[in-house]
């Protein structure tokens, strides 16, 4: 899977800005991790708060914010890798506002940090795995992987947090 995904990460580099770069990275996760949600959100510096700029499942949650002090988010920033959550039911640290809105009961989760150089820049999170079984090791290192290459693109090319653009291109990647 690593293999596959370097191969496809490559295709990133391509893409004009980051906001494009959610939607393909987004894209890449449901397809190599098939899964019902799909978060990308990126690092409000100022508020030090995490912003959904891309979603896939559930009802709109685009904009909405996490703290960076938030225990998961915290765990996957602090660890520098990906923190799966097998039974999301068992563990008090993922439910918050931002999946209460979606309205999807959360089975299981992964929360990858997209940080470069211990600099906060997202976080990529997944939840409820199509195949009805709970998430692997093995699927949080993949999502720790593509939130590398995720980084590097991000670092290289902004963070994008301007209401306007997150829903306007949210809605042409809709179409």
């Amino acid at each position: 899977l690593i293999a596959e995904l370097f191969e496809a990460c490559s295709d990133l580099h391509f893409l004009h800005d980051t906001l494009a770069g959610a939607d393909f990275i987004l894209a890449l996760t449901l397809d190599k991790i098939p899964c019902a949600l799909g978060l990308v959100s990126l690092f409000d510096i100022n508020r030090r708060e995490f912003v959904v700029v891309r979603q896939y499942g559930g009802k709109s949650a685009l904009l909405a914010r996490l703290s960076e002090r938030a225990p998961l988010a915290l765990a996957a920033m602090r660890s520098r890798r990906a923190v799966v959550v097998p039974d999301a039911s068992r563990d008090e640290r993922v439910m918050d506002d931002r999946w209460k809105a979606i309205g999807v009961e959360l089975r299981s989760v992964i929360c990858a940090p997209v940080e470069l150089a211990g600099r906060y820049l997202g976080l990529l999170e997944i939840g409820n795995p199509l195949d009805g079984k709970p998430f692997s090791e093995s699927d949080g290192n993949a999502l720790t992987y593509i939130g590398q290459q995720f980084a590097e693109f991000v670092g290289a090319r902004g963070v994008v947090l301007d209401p306007g653009l997150v829903t306007a291109g949210a809605k042409k990647a809709a179409r």
